[in-house]
């Protein structure tokens, strides 16, 4: 039931965060952080389903990169 957050920060500014809101980081182009790093807290509930949305998000965002040259 313990799952670890909060490690690799996801935010709207390189300065304040790690990840970008496509679970980028900002210094690494191709480096993409898809578990619970992104979350800044965690309630009491299953952050599961949550991690697995982000990660698809995630996905097709680079996919879309990906076919435009972009990494």
């Amino acid at each position: 039931i313990i799952h670890e957050v909060g490690t690799t920060c996801m935010g709207s500014d390189a300065k304040t965060s790690v990840l970008n809101q496509y679970c980028q980081a900002w210094d690494v182009k191709n480096l993409f952080v898809t578990d619970g790093g992104p979350f800044v807290s965690n309630a009491d509930k299953n952050p599961t389903l949550t991690i697995m949305a982000n990660a698809w998000r995630a996905s097709d965002y680079l996919i879309e990169e990906l076919r435009k040259g972009n990494l």
